[in-house]
């Protein structure tokens, strides 16, 4: 029997069905593949052994379903490259004719991202072009916008015998018809469960719907005491409220939780303090989920700290590909092509080795290539580059052997310089060659260009850059898949900071880390937790590994839960008018706040939330989010504490300078300690040329 006390219900209620149909074949729904994976690791660390469990997201399940009749009509699945062409086309088209505000921002990123959103969240809300021209619109030039838009995305996916998403799921509805009641044969499947916090938004959730009334599940889990159910998610029977269910209900709670509060001076600090109050109670790595607000942020800070302290960790949704070399590349090659060719990024690339000459160009060390390059004083400009390098070689002819030099070593420095000379020719030119003709760093005047022009200058650039092992090598993988199909579709020309804006966002890619005791070339998913590893979580995925030691991060009042926002195409006031499958800001709103509350009624044991309270590039501090008083109420149980008694519990606000008696993760810490204290900091400058003595003669010869 599983302890209610020590795990989720929802682990509970999958191992129920495990027992009861051991060898049946059961396919779970889940919002994420993430999700349902690590609900199945979990049920397997807990010694219940499972076979035949298989997971699909329902889009996935859709594909499933409607695979007969794409092969009977013919029709090919678009993928996200494939459709965003298609959106600029019916996007261009529709504004072939048009004047005023959408005509002034045609070419912008972001007014394009808003419109192909506003027709794709048209298309699963079941909104034809006709019921579309039928709404009654406040703005009446936005309506006749879109439906020409609408009209001409449709018809572009029948000219081309291609489905979107919303013609995979009518597809995938109209199968489920054909079978009757039953379930349908094309899942091969004897039972079918269903995760609570599916979207039943539009055509996913008459799929949703359509699925349970054949047969499917839907799992217990924790309930949600003190908001009502979304009626844009998928909610099932619940078992008995566990210590977090009561978090908007604080005074209705048997037995408050154990939650503990801080905040801290900076994402940095907030983290290393969560791994210095793991070091203090004795936890092993792989006891100890950190969940985090904003995953990319803290996914990146973690990962620099977790790198430079040797500890394993593992990343629900990715490690960010910034945190790659391949994704350092990236972001330089973009930025130095924005900023003008500027030779200072190219010199970083060198001397980080993150350059090198194709084979047979050399073995040169990076600070000599880096060295050599600037010697060459390219400053910035395209032309630079090349002329600046047939200079220097021209130059290599002339050099003239010192009057005390041997003749070897002088034949030495030249071969020597000659080579590293073509060595960074043999680099550069090729990307150079390929990047296309785009506005110098005055702001002149340039051809249009498109996304994939810009990506096979990219792609040759990435030729120099070595392969590397693990996730450096699985990004690389990644990102050149990603360029192929860029290449291949986004062939639009536009405005070149608009193309290297498409070409950043495609690029914002996740990787596997690389984790110590693992293959770094081995097959794997980068959601998935692992044995002697801390696990990072986002608020999607968060609370379903179980372990007994959770951390909530960045829970300021920026973050979560947020402000309401209306979508700058669709308004609310639109929304209202074309029906239920479009949900207003207010209900996102509430979606999010409960979406949040579902999480935290899965959490067990000690859970220590925190926030960081000081913005230093806006130099003002940050309010702590609601949530936390919320939880302070029902930790205390009592439901009259203000913001006051919050303020006394979050501090002193944690700094960089560890307490008195609280464990160093690092000679960071050591030197902090001796320092300062908790109130004040020396000035450290004996401590430092006593320490240095290199630095000690410097100082005394500046004075």
């Amino acid at each position: 029997m599983i302890d209610p006390t020590t795990t989720p219900r929802l682990v509970d209620s999958l191992a129920s069905v495990s027992r009861r149909h051991r060898l049946a074949r059961k396919l779970i729904v889940a919002p994420t593949h993430a999700a349902g994976r690590e609900l199945l690791r979990r049920l397997a660390i807990l010694r219940e052994g499972w076979v035949g469990f298989e997971v699909l997201t329902p889009k996935k399940l859709a594909q499933k379903l409607a695979q007969r009749s794409l092969d009977q009509e013919n029709l090919d699945i678009v993928d996200k490259f494939e459709q965003l062409a298609l959106l600029d086309r019916a996007l261009d088209s529709a504004l072939t004719a048009e004047e005023g505000v959408f005509g002034e921002l045609s070419e912008g990123v972001g007014f394009r991202e808003r419109v192909h959103g506003a027709i794709l969240a048209l298309r699963l809300a079941e909104v034809c072009p006709r019921k579309l021209d039928d709404a009654r619109f406040v703005q009446w030039e936005k309506k006749l916008f879109l439906v020409r838009v609408l009209q001409r995305y449709e018809r572009l996916l029948t000219e081309r015998c291609q489905a979107d998403t919303a013609t995979v799921l009518r597809l995938a509805m109209e199968e489920l018809e054909t079978e009757g009641g039953r379930m349908p044969a094309a899942l091969e499947a004897d039972q079918l469960l269903l995760l609570p916090g599916l979207s039943m938004r539009g055509l996913y959730g008459d799929l949703i719907s359509a699925l349970s009334a054949r047969g499917g599940r839907v799992l217990e889990t924790d309930p949600v005491i003190g908001l009502d159910v979304p009626r844009s998610l998928l909610w099932g029977r619940s078992g008995e409220a566990s210590s977090g269910s009561h978090l908007y209900e604080p005074g209705e709670a048997v037995g408050g939780g154990e939650f503990v509060f801080f905040s801290a001076a900076s994402v940095d600090i907030e983290l290393r303090e969560v791994l210095r109050r793991v070091v203090e109670r004795g936890l092993s790595w792989d006891q100890v989920e950190i969940i985090a607000v904003d995953g990319t942020t803290y996914g990146s800070a973690l990962h620099a700290i977790a790198s430079q302290l040797g500890i394993p960790v593992t990343y629900a949704g990715g490690l960010p590909i910034s945190r790659t070399r391949t994704g350092r590349v990236v972001k330089a090659y973009l930025d130095w092509i924005e900023e003008g060719f500027h030779a200072s990024l190219i010199r970083r690339l060198l001397e980080a080795g993150d350059l090198r000459p194709p084979k047979g160009r050399g073995n040169h060390a990076p600070v000599a290539l880096a060295r050599r390059f600037r010697s060459l004083r390219v400053g910035w400009g395209r032309k630079r580059y090349r002329t600046q390098i047939k200079e220097a070689l021209e130059g290599v002819d002339r050099m003239e052997r010192g009057q005390t030099e041997p003749v070897d070593s002088f034949e030495r420095r030249r071969n020597r310089a000659r080579e590293e000379i073509e060595a960074l020719r043999a680099i550069l030119f090729s990307p150079l060659k390929e990047t296309p003709t785009i506005p110098d760093r005055m702001g002149g005047d340039a051809d249009r260009v498109s996304p994939a022009e810009i990506a096979r200058g990219l792609r040759s650039f990435l030729r120099r850059v070595p392969r590397g092992r693990g996730a450096d090598r699985r990004a690389r993988e990644d990102v050149s898949r990603v360029l192929e199909r860029i290449e291949a579709t986004l062939n639009r020309r536009t405005d070149f900071r608009s193309a290297v804006s498409i070409l950043r966002r495609h690029l914002d890619l996740r990787v596997r880390p690389e984790v110590f005791g693992d293959d770094p070339d081995g097959a794997g998913a980068p959601w998935t937790s692992t044995g002697g590893a801390l696990h990072l979580s986002d608020l999607e995925h968060g609370g379903y590994s179980g372990r007994e030691a959770v951390f909530v991060v960045g829970l300021d009042a920026e973050r979560i839960p947020g402000g309401v926002r209306q979508d700058a195409v669709l308004l609310d006031s639109d929304r209202r008018v074309l029906g239920t499958g479009l949900l207003t800001s207010t209900e996102v709103f509430r979606e999010r706040l409960f979406s949040f509350a579902a999480m935290f009624a899965r959490l067990r044991g000690v859970v220590t939330m925190s926030f960081r309270a000081w913005d230093v590039s806006g130099a003002q501090t940050i309010a702590p989010s609601s949530i936390l008083l919320h939880a302070l109420r029902l930790g205390r149980a009592d439901p009259s504490l203000t913001f006051d008694d919050l303020q006394e519990v979050i501090s002193p606000v944690i700094s960089a300078i560890p307490g008195a008696g609280r464990p160093a993760l690092d000679a960071d810490d050591v030197w902090m300690r001796a320092l300062g204290t908790d109130s004040s900091i020396k000035s450290g400058v004996e401590s430092v040329r006593g320490s240095f003595p290199g630095i000690d003669r410097g100082l005394a010869a500046a004075e």
